[in-house]
């Protein structure tokens, strides 16, 4: 076997978890990742990293191979962290009151570190092309957009030299999955996020004499009511929709009867035509809901990704490579979520295949919150599947 792909050695497994540490303790959000960046570049010069571009504004971009063909893949691992305060008791916590990695992405950039220097020390093996690349942005920034803007598929990127994409592969971290675990199901696996903000105005009065008014929280409250009956009505039952209110704000004192009551809230779907569908019904729904209770009702809807779709050829690929990496215990072919992830941005441009990689302990917490944790057991796994993953696109 290529020392190329052979499994991570137990020098390379310390390096891995010191990376992901160090990461760990710098959370920044999206798009502002600059400390991220400068980290990561200085870390691949010192690993003897050639020609490292700042691509995406936050992101950085690497290339790898001989290029006798003109066979690319990418592989994608993303940098930033969300605005929560760490609870984890950790010896490496967040240094940054509000800030945490509490999603898994320094594990990925750990792992996607654990490759990069593998490439560095011997992508001369490839024919042909790798791409490696460290995205800003993926919780609700667009970086992949933004990145995809810069050239990255097309070769822009590298003076407009770079080799055009073909596949893409990128893993994430799971928690509710035990070690050893890995999951790489065909087709649509996370939805398409979309956002929307309705703001309900009714005419303000006194709160004894309701009869005076058009009170705006009444009527934001039938709001909230009937957009569920979108799940439940109006889209197919067999397409996955989800409509939840976040937020819920209006009112000032306990005897006034609001003017203003505004709602945010989040709409999930895999379907394109659910998706295409979703703005038109939340808006008739919310304006027609607040015009029967005497107020009025406005939406803004903004849709941050698409949905996500592995092609069915590169998640068998997938399968096939952890089957035969040791650490994987087994090979889950089912997991979907109406999470979203913006790697749906690469994958629906290029066929790939975004695989978990379970890192759940005995206790283990939900994403995003402040107690996650991660068993930093599956870090290995990760790199490994990743490692495999390269050389069977290759036909090593």
């Amino acid at each position: 076997m290529s020392s190329l792909f052979a499994p991570l050695s137990a020098a390379e497994i310390a390096d891995l978890v010191h990376w992901r540490r160090c990461l760990h303790q710098e959370p920044e959000l999206s798009l502002e990742e600059y400390d991220t960046q400068a980290w990561l570049l200085a870390t691949l010069n010192a690993l003897g990293a050639l020609g490292v571009r700042k691509v995406g504004g936050t992101g950085l971009a690497l290339h790898f191979g001989r290029g006798e063909t003109d066979r690319t893949l990418l592989l994608r691992a993303d940098m930033d962290a969300l605005p929560i305060d760490e609870q984890t008791g950790l010896d490496f916590a967040s240094r940054r009151p509000g800030y945490m990695h509490a999603c898994g992405h320094d594990g990925h950039m750990a792992c996607l570190l654990a490759v990069t220097r593998r490439l560095i020390a011997h992508g001369h093996e490839i024919a042909g092309h790798v791409v490696v690349a460290f995205q800003p942005g993926e919780e609700g920034g667009r970086g992949a957009v933004k990145m995809i803007e810069d050239g990255l598929l097309d070769g822009r990127w590298l003076d407009g030299r770079g080799p055009k994409v073909d596949a893409a592969y990128g893993l994430h971290l799971w928690s509710p999955l035990p070690v050893g675990v890995v999951s790489c199901a065909p087709g649509p696996t996370m939805a398409a996020v979309d956002d929307f903000t309705v703001v309900v105005r009714g005419r303000g009065g006194h709160g004894a004499l309701p009869h005076t008014a058009d009170d705006a929280i009444v009527a934001a409250a039938h709001v909230v009511v009937a957009l569920q009956s979108i799940a439940s009505r109006r889209a197919d039952p067999l397409e996955p929709v989800v409509v939840t209110i976040g937020s819920f704000h209006g009112g000032s004192a306990f005897n006034v009867i609001a003017e203003e009551v505004v709602l945010r809230g989040t709409a999930r779907s895999y379907g394109k035509a659910v998706g295409e569908s979703l703005p038109k019904w939340l808006t008739q729904i919310a304006k027609s809901t607040a015009e029967a209770h005497g107020a009025t009702a406005e939406v803004e809807y903004q849709r941050y990704t698409v949905a996500l779709r592995n092609d069915p050829e590169m998640a068998d690929r997938i399968a096939r490579v952890a089957k035969a990496t040791p650490g994987v215990t087994s090979v889950d072919r089912t997991l979907r979520m109406m999470a979203g992830e913006d790697m749906a941005f690469f994958l629906e441009a290029v066929p790939g295949c975004y695989f978990f990689v379970g890192c759940g302990g005995p206790h283990a917490e939900p994403h995003h919150s402040p107690r996650f944790l991660v068993d930093e057991a599956a870090l290995t796994v990760g790199s490994d599947v990743m490692l495999n993953a390269v050389a069977e696109f290759f036909g090593e």
